[in-house]
């Protein structure tokens, strides 16, 4: 795998496709070894924030605001920045 053969031709939708499946590793090995109680405690703030919100939303979208809500606090907590070009600091 070589991005940068000639970095005049550089694909960024390229680019941004490989960090996306990356990101998303990333997220399935943080979710899948983080410490119990870490997860937990984010459970709990996702319950808590989305409280006043699971009578107004369908379940599709609050399962998938959960899970964006869970892989951002992982990621916080482990101080693991995003892998977008988007999100670039």
């Amino acid at each position: 795998m070589v991005l940068l053969d000639t970095p005049a031709t550089l694909d960024l939708e390229d680019v941004e496709r490989r960090l996306t499946i990356l990101d998303e590793k990333l997220h399935a090995l943080l979710m899948s070894h983080a410490p119990e109680e870490l997860m937990l405690k984010i459970q709990r703030e996702v319950d808590g924030q989305l409280s006043t919100y699971r009578r107004k939303m369908k379940a599709q979208q609050l399962a998938m605001v959960e899970k964006q809500y869970m892989q951002k606090r992982l990621l916080e907590e482990f101080g693991i920045p995003r892998l977008s070009l988007f999100y670039l600091t």
